[in-house]
């Protein structure tokens, strides 16, 4: 499953530097669901994840009206920037 998950720029730089997100991933099923996440908790990074489809789990809470929460309990390797709201991210 694809997920998007939001980040923030410090961490989104680690992401950068060590090639991987560390687990546990979170993230939701739609981009704009993880928008309307990013502003609440102001976080500017989102990233498009995909990992083993084994390893995802439904989240009990984080959910919204635009789409569905879930953890994958694996580090993430595939990954790509979709959405920054600063000019500091490296991919």
């Amino acid at each position: 499953m694809k997920l998007y998950h939001v980040t923030t720029e410090k961490k989104a730089k680690l992401y950068g530097i060590t090639g991987h997100i560390n687990k546990p991933v979170r993230g939701f099923t739609t981009l704009v669901s993880a928008m309307a996440w990013a502003i609440q908790v102001g976080r500017k990074v989102i990233y498009e994840i995909e990992g083993n489809n084994d390893n995802l789990h439904k989240l009990p809470d984080h959910h919204n009206h635009l789409g569905e929460a879930w953890w994958f309990d694996e580090d993430i390797n595939n990954y790509q920037c979709v959405l920054s709201c600063t000019n500091k991210v490296q991919e």
